[in-house]
């Protein structure tokens, strides 16, 4: 009742933008305390409700007594509801939470999200027992020194990331785990500069989905992504995130079924309901204008390389060409990150499910792992496969590969694929969905396929076969010099299909000689002239498309150098900058 009381009071004194939000974190909470799964999640939602606290705080007492459960991701969320909820709390809950901190081994894990939970959670612990000795911390380490420890890691990664970029980059699973911790952060962190660069990292966040959003989904390239979102963009966590600040996709487009999340880690979006964090006007209008096409692109980095390779972290560069009805994204390719790699995709604008075309060499080795994973080359492959179930498998549909490169000009993408005989795997895939209004092979060769407002052409550059199977249309070619020649364009560009099909027949790609590497030239749909060669240079209209190595973020709504620390958020006549140097953020 005191929640309900407070959202009137809030709906009552806000903007109608402000009222939608706190509709929607509202009806968040309610769904959220409705779960029967004993998770933090649900127990804060009945407590922020008061409902049923009974059994919230049931639930509270079995996650601090189960000593199995430890980790990061208990790290914070542990912490984030005790902090949220501990005036509510009866007193046996303060020892349990205490004593969890105490007798739990609080795993750091390998990965960035994983030190970004577990240096939260360590923070805001240490700040909220200060003065302890080690006797009484996990790690044998004094309250003191758990708190300058994380407080300077989670400076560091600040300072990478708004530097030379995200290492686990714009992933619509993994995003939710950066941006959770950010949430609990700016939220209970005492010292006013932590809470500030928590803010404006909240900021980055969501304008770096912001730029590459279409009504719920996250498109284009991603460092990390399960098999399960990437053939359906509208079921990852990114789309509770994007419904939850941005309104879209339109609460009423989403049945109960559908709502609900499939990962757990799409509950942690009550964190966002719980939180007194706002999103900036200026971001939810930079994700939902889209009366203007545009070109983002962007400096990422590999997470840390530590054998086989020159560089601790190589950049990554993205293109992504965004319009109202559809986002073509693309990496360059090659080896940007070990296992869940989604080099390119187009995502178009749906309700329905499976909405996008994309493509990708299904590569494994022990060797791409042991550039990233500190144990034995011959073991990592096998050890990978018991946690990630596909990672061995031929017909997977996330993939880093050696093998594949990219070239994209606005809604135009050449991807190549040189693959070595010693490869396991020698065929490439592509993903077409059943839930296509049309597809449909010319006899030039293309495939011309009709998705509600958007118009794509996939153009195979060697033979391929069809298999058919639950969900799609699966293209599969064996041929090891390889590729795919792709358009995407809004409908309403051509009076119908039927003529977007017969100008596609007037552009057929022109294939290299067959001895190695792959090769193509190709007149775009928009005239322009592209030339790719596998290793070698990507040639518009005659001249070197080169990428832009000194800019982190390039758009109409982006802006950032590398290495300034310094990034500016534009819509309209509206400016943000956030000034990671000095923890400040400056409105025009």
């Amino acid at each position: 009742m005191r929640f309900l009381l407070l959202s009137l009071f809030l709906v009552s004194c806000t903007t109608p933008e402000e009222n939608s939000f706190e509709a929607r974190r509202a009806r968040l909470l309610q769904v959220a305390s409705s779960e029967q799964d004993t998770s933090f999640f649900s127990a804060a939602a009945r407590i922020a409700l008061g409902r049923e606290r009974g059994t919230a705080f049931g639930m509270l007492d079995s996650l601090s007594r189960d000593r199995v459960m430890g980790g990061m991701f208990y790290a914070y969320t542990l912490i984030g509801t005790y902090l949220h909820f501990r005036e509510e709390l009866p007193d046996s809950l303060h020892e349990k939470i205490r004593s969890a901190y105490r007798v739990r081994t609080m795993y750091r894990g390998d990965t960035e999200n994983h030190w970004v939970m577990y240096y939260t959670g360590l923070y805001l612990a240490a700040q909220t027992w200060p003065g302890e000795s080690g006797e009484s911390w996990f790690n044998g380490k004094s309250s003191g020194e758990n708190f300058r420890e994380a407080g300077e890691w989670l400076q560091h990664w600040m300072g990478i990331t708004t530097t030379i970029g995200q290492g686990e980059f714009d992933s619509p699973t993994y995003m939710t785990v950066f941006i959770a911790p950010m949430l609990v952060l700016h939220d209970f962190a005492r010292d006013p500069e932590m809470k500030r660069k928590a803010g404006m990292m909240l900021d980055l966040l969501f304008a770096d989905f912001a730029a590459e959003h279409l009504k719920g989904a996250y498109g284009g390239g991603h460092s990390r992504d399960y098999p399960e979102d990437i053939i359906n963009p509208l079921a990852a966590p990114a789309t509770m995130w994007a419904w939850l600040y941005f309104g879209e996709p339109a609460f009423e487009q989403w049945n109960e079924v559908r709502y609900r999340p499939r990962h757990r880690t799409s509950w942690e979006t009550v964190i966002g309901a719980l939180s007194s964090y706002r999103l900036p006007g200026i971001i939810r209008r930079m994700a939902t204008d889209r009366n203007t096409p545009y070109v983002q692109r962007e400096r990422k980095r590999v997470r840390n390389v530590i054998r086989f390779g020159k560089d601790l972290n190589p950049p990554v560069y993205k293109y992504t060409f965004v319009t109202k009805d559809f986002i073509l994204g693309s990496l360059q390719g090659g080896i940007l990150q070990p296992i869940q790699q989604h080099t390119w995709d187009i995502t178009y604008a749906s309700d329905r499910p499976n909405n996008t075309i994309f493509s990708l060499h299904p590569f494994y080795s022990g060797r791409e792992l042991a550039m990233f994973f500190p144990e034995e080359q011959k073991f990592l492959a096998e050890e990978v496969d018991r946690y990630h179930f596909v990672y061995t498998d031929p017909d997977k549909w996330n993939s880093s590969s050696p093998y594949e490169q990219t070239f994209q000009q606005r809604g135009t993408l050449i991807v190549l694929y040189n693959i070595a005989e010693q490869a396991r795997h020698h065929h490439i895939d592509a993903f077409f969905p059943k839930t296509l209004d049309e597809r449909s092979t010319l006899p030039s060769g293309w495939i011309a396929c009709r998705a509600e407002s958007t118009y794509i052409g996939v153009f195979p550059l060697k033979p391929y076969t069809w298999i058919e199977e639950d969900l799609n249309w699966r293209l599969r070619s064996e041929d090891l010099r390889n590729g795919l020649v792709v358009e995407a364009v809004s409908a309403g560009a051509y009076s119908s299909f039927k003529e977007f099909a017969q100008h596609l027949s007037r552009t057929t790609p022109r294939i290299g000689p067959s001895s190695p590497p792959p090769s193509v030239s190709y007149t775009t749909l928009a005239g322009d002239e592209m030339e790719f060669t596998f290793d070698g240079p990507r040639l518009l209209n005659g001249r070197p498309a080169e990428f832009p190595d000194s800019l982190l973020y390039d758009g109409p709504f982006m802006e950032s150098s590398v290495g300034s620390g310094l990034v500016t958020l534009r819509h309209g006549g509206e400016v943000r900058i956030l000034d990671f140097h000095s923890a400040t953020v400056v409105q025009e």
